[in-house]
């Protein structure tokens, strides 16, 4: 079911009248909020149904970070699966299962991201929106033994193999936010991730032309690009995580907290109770 188009504004030159308003982050007039937790449960079954058509799937990005314990705001739930399984994935949400999904139009565009390419969702009724999303985006394989899982059931990239990919990628403003969400150390990298050599640009510059190939042709376009440069990963990984201290605002006492997410001695945020990972 496709949703109602958004109010268009009234014809004529009457500028006191409003500006269309384009729901694609708020849902609809009427909708309901989804359950605790920003709709944990709502996206629980969501998995179970790939996962029960032998989809294997995680969620990604900014649910990612939330689940490792970083102060993220999510507007969307990104579900990783197999490149190849994208397209059957979209297809079950359209088809028997389309009286409670409904295909949505993407947010707005975004630098350094072809969100607006893949299928997005919304249940009907609840303003929760989520995005399939192709493994080779995230540069990560989205197979069984990559995966753990939640307290409350969600699956998620393992620790270290959202963190290679973060670096393989060079998205250093999602690494450091894991790091300091974790409050990993240097050791811990170099005994769990790859730190030879670079980045892997080729992927940057491959989907440099996806972004291009996707959007209409301008002078601004290119703002629209990833950034590709050769990063050397251990210099990278060293230089954040001896910076943790130095992002620690002047409101969070230094020697209470050991990152801007963690206080010293700080159990690991996965062992706790949390209704919205």
């Amino acid at each position: 079911m496709e949703p109602d188009p958004p109010p268009t504004e009234p014809s004529g030159n009457n500028s006191d009248a409003p500006e269309p308003i384009i729901l694609t982050v708020l849902g609809l007039p009427g909708d309901a909020s989804p359950s605790t937790g920003g709709g944990t449960r709502e996206v629980l079954e969501i998995t179970k149904i790939l996962e029960d058509a032998g989809i294997c799937c995680c969620l990604v990005r900014v649910s990612a970070l939330k689940y490792y314990g970083a102060g993220r705001v999510r507007h969307d739930w990104e579900i990783c699966v197999p490149t190849h399984l994208v397209e059957k994935a979209a297809q079950i949400f359209k088809s028997e299962h389309s009286q409670i999904y409904q295909t949505y139009p993407p947010d707005r565009l975004q630098s350094g991201s072809l969100l607006h390419t893949f299928p997005r969702f919304k249940i009907i009724g609840v303003s929760l929106f989520f995005t399939i999303i192709p493994e080779e985006d995230v540069y990560l394989q989205c197979i069984p033994s990559n995966i753990e899982r939640s307290q409350t059931g969600l699956p998620y990239p393992c620790l270290p193999i959202f963190a290679q990919s973060l670096l393989d990628t060079d998205d250093e403003i999602t690494l450091t936010d894991l790091i300091d969400a974790m409050d990993l150390s240097e050791e811990w990298g170099t005994e769990n991730l790859n730190l030879d050599g670079t980045n892997d640009t080729s992927w940057a510059l491959e989907k440099n032309e996806k972004i291009r190939a996707s959007v209409p042709l301008a002078n601004t376009s290119f703002l629209l690009e990833l950034l590709v440069r050769p990063a050397n990963k251990k210099e990278t990984w060293m230089r954040i995580v001896r910076t943790k201290a130095s992002r620690i605002g002047i409101e969070m006492p230094k020697e209470v907290f050991a990152t801007r997410f963690r206080p010293h001695d700080d159990v690991d945020p996965r062992s706790r109770e949390r209704d919205f990972v």
